[in-house]
């Protein structure tokens, strides 16, 4: 094999496959990052500083406790942790502070799950609510993964259709004309608000996996290196399939629906309120 032929197939296997795992948490988690700091802003303009608590009491310790949930499990040390700690100052809710060996493998893994790992509890958590919650969610959701089940992992199209496809059946699921008179939807409707404001990827979390993705994206050059020598299909050794890929990312569009969703609600009533107090428009920036 061509050596130019061999390192392009080599690059687009492991780049593919590293889209493939993390490119929805990364985009979802970002673009969840925006729609909250207009919430958060919308409140503090309307309502002043403590305008954000009516969501950070619960969504700041769910983020932290998903920073802490991996240090843990990667054995990094936690310094200082405050699950909700409110800084007029510099703006901050809560933080976790840990110290890690930059020598050890195991420890740098970390830094990747530690940056992401409030997008992972807290999905976790809301799919929960919406599990307990909502009425059929059971049956939409196997519905969903049937669909994830098609996903190509090599097509942009593949995901395209699963996302929005799922976002619809969500959308089409939890507001009904039934579930407006149901006690479970409005419980539902704050809770999922409080966390899906909070299941979000700031550019510090992003910068704090760097080290992490860096060792992933060596060690999956070094197997597809392998199995390309060996003429091995590298996709078929990886312990991941299209189907949870895609139930995975289901979760993460149900936080970005329910964020979105949030953020419209929010800014309607702090807008008014505005407007009736200051005689201005509320600007979300």
């Amino acid at each position: 094999m061509p050596v130019l032929l061999f390192t392009r197939d080599l690059i687009v296997a492991t780049f593919g496959q590293m889209a493939s795992l993390f490119a929805g948490v990364f985009v979802i988690g970002l673009l969840i990052n925006f729609l909250s700091q207009m919430t958060y802003k919308s409140l503090e303009n309307a309502f002043g500083n403590r305008g954000v608590h009516l969501l950070a009491w619960l969504g700041t310790p769910i983020h932290e406790l998903g920073h802490t949930l991996f240090c843990l499990i990667f054995g990094h040390k936690i310094v200082d942790m405050k699950l909700f700690k409110p800084d007029k100052v510099n703006g901050t809710l809560g933080y976790v502070y840990h110290k890690w060996n930059p020598k050890n493998p195991w420890h740098i893994l970390g830094n990747l799950f530690i940056g992401i790992g409030p997008v992972v509890l807290g999905s976790a958590v809301l799919f929960g609510v919406f599990y307990l919650l909502i009425p059929g969610s059971s049956r939409v959701w196997d519905s969903i993964l049937t669909q994830a089940k098609e996903i190509n992992l090599t097509s942009a199209g593949s995901y395209w259709e699963v996302w929005s496809g799922s976002a619809l059946a969500l959308v089409e699921l939890i507001f009904t004309a039934a579930n407006l008179t149901d006690w479970r939807f409005w419980v539902f409707l704050y809770l999922a608000i409080c966390v899906s404001s909070n299941i979000r990827l700031s550019w510090a979390d992003i910068k704090h996996t760097f080290a992490g993705l860096g060792f992933i994206v060596i060690l999956f050059l070094l197997i597809n290196l392998v199995c390309l020598i060996i003429g091995v299909e590298s996709n078929s050794i990886f312990p991941f399939a299209a189907a949870w890929l895609g139930a995975i990312n289901s979760v993460l569009i149900l936080a970005l629906v329910m964020a979105l969703v949030g953020f419209v609600l929010i800014y309607i009533v702090a807008a008014i309120f505005y407007r009736l107090r200051y005689r201005a428009i509320l600007k979300p920036f």
